[in-house]
């Protein structure tokens, strides 16, 4: 495994140990509650963790960019789950 590999590895690990802790939180109950949902959808455990880890990852990148985008925002995205259509932001002429 190459070092850019390494760290992305790393990178992937550290989000879905944020979605950990926001399932065990009580400060994130709708974290916890979108996860039930997407399980009795009838997604698997790690798909319903890698379908909340791209949404805390977009919601982190969006705060570190200083954007006004809330944990309120992240939620009404969670809601949507697992139907978002990812292109929705590109460019519509795309």
């Amino acid at each position: 495994m190459n070092s850019e590999d390494a760290a992305e590895q790393r990178r992937k690990a550290a989000i879905l140990s944020g979605v950990q802790d926001q399932l065990e939180s009580p400060d994130t109950p709708e974290v916890r509650l979108h996860y039930q949902r997407l399980l009795s959808l009838g997604r698997s455990d790690s798909e319903a963790r890698e379908l909340i880890a791209t949404l805390l990852a977009f919601y982190i990148w969006h705060t570190k960019r200083g954007d006004d985008y809330t944990y309120s925002d992240y939620v009404a995205e969670l809601e949507r789950l697992p139907e978002i259509d990812w292109r929705e932001d590109d460019d519509v002429d795309a």
